[in-house]
């Protein structure tokens, strides 16, 4: 009897309030990776056969890239618990937040044009073979577009994470995550100037995987119950 009360007296471990926060985090973390990796590929050869292919793949690339519009939503609310649990009073946190805002807008406005308007305008002249000049006419200028809102959103993101990465360096139990953080900033940020110069898609892809990552591991840090 002793030892059950003993036992009763003991502080309860009580969960993580964050904890559905977390779990919604590396529940986007691994959305994002099975999106990249159901992103269509495609191995045209002429203007026809692109149209072709992104008519034929429509729903495909409406599934993938409105997909990863709902995974930025869900990331902002969950990054901006875990900023308000750092502290917003920390300019780093702070500046992460925002930033990581302002590259979900450019990589929604990427999405969008790549993923919906491109294989609609593809489905509405692929059958008008006299009309494919408009259509090219319309793939280039979206596609100009995509080339900048697409690196320019992941390298706002790859400063956020940086941002927050400082943040958790200044000590305690998540300074590890903090350094693999903010390296992974440094060198996304590195990598996309690269990619971007060279036109390699390669580089693009990687830094989606990269903040893939980093939401799971944000998620991690969400579930315990210290920051």
């Amino acid at each position: 009897m002793a030892i059950a009360s003993t036992v009763e007296s003991l502080p309860r471990e009580n969960p993580s309030p964050t904890r559905g926060v977390g779990l919604v985090a590396i529940a986007t973390g691994i959305v994002g990776f099975s999106l990249l990796a159901a992103h269509p590929m495609g191995d045209a050869k002429t203007f026809a056969d692109v149209l072709a292919n992104e008519a034929a793949n429509r729903g495909t690339d409406a599934l993938v890239h409105g997909g990863f519009i709902v995974v930025l939503a869900l990331q902002l609310v969950c990054y901006s618990v875990f900023s308000a649990r750092l502290g917003l009073s920390r300019i780093s946190t702070l500046a992460g937040l925002v930033l990581f805002a302002v590259g979900a807008a450019f990589l929604c406005g990427s999405m969008l044009l790549d993923g919906l308007v491109t294989p609609a305008i593809a489905a509405r002249y692929v059958a008008k073979p006299d009309k494919i000049e408009n259509a090219r006419t319309l793939f280039v200028l979206i596609g100009t577009m995509v080339s900048f809102l697409m690196p320019i959103g992941l390298a706002f993101q790859s400063a956020a994470i940086a941002c927050w990465g400082w943040t958790l360096t200044a000590g305690g139990s998540s300074r590890v995550i903090g350094f693999i953080g903010l390296s992974l900033g440094v060198v996304l940020i590195a990598a996309l100037g690269v990619g971007t110069a060279t036109l390699n898609p390669l580089a693009l892809m990687a830094a989606i995987a990269a903040t893939a990552l980093w939401a799971i591991l944000v998620g991690m840090l969400l579930l315990r119950r210290s920051p």
